[in-house]
């Protein structure tokens, strides 16, 4: 019965980091993306980006706070010998690694947007923090992959 609810909840936290990375990098970025584009002749580019940034950072806490659970599914799973898979409880450090990176790098983002408005917006220092957010983002998607697919 443990093995059904640890997979259980296993499954659903992985679902929720993928399905919200593709849902976050494929429906929304683009979307933001393209308004942030059109928004910077008429001022309205420091609201989509902030825009953008908020609703990151709120995909990325609640990835953080499942890929904590799935943390403890795994710390769980060894602690009663229900597995002996390292690797998975080492890909999942990574990716909370990787997710408290991204964490980081929304503050700053946020941060200079508040700090300098829309000479922040399209700026080289917020442009190098988006491309390093997309890479962290790509590389969550791709740990979470690997748990979904790996057994």
């Amino acid at each position: 019965m443990l093995i059904f609810i640890l997979n259980a909840i296993e499954n659903v936290v992985l679902g929720l980091i993928v399905g919200g990375a593709i849902v976050m990098a494929a429906g929304v970025r683009p979307l933001l993306s393209d308004r942030l584009a059109l928004s910077v002749e008429t001022g309205m580019a420091p609201l989509f980006e902030e825009i953008s940034i908020n609703a990151w950072n709120r995909y990325n806490r609640l990835a953080f706070a499942a890929a904590v659970l799935l943390f403890f599914v795994d710390m769980i799973r060894l602690l009663s010998a229900l597995s002996s898979a390292y690797w998975h409880l080492g890909l999942t450090l990574l990716m909370l690694a990787a997710l408290i990176g991204k964490l980081v790098i929304d503050k700053q983002l946020k941060q200079r947007l508040s700090t300098y408005g829309a000479a922040a917006v399209n700026s080289k220092e917020q442009n190098a923090g988006h491309r390093q957010v997309e890479w962290l983002t790509k590389l969550i998607l791709v740990i979470a992959l690997l748990l979904v697919i790996l057994p």
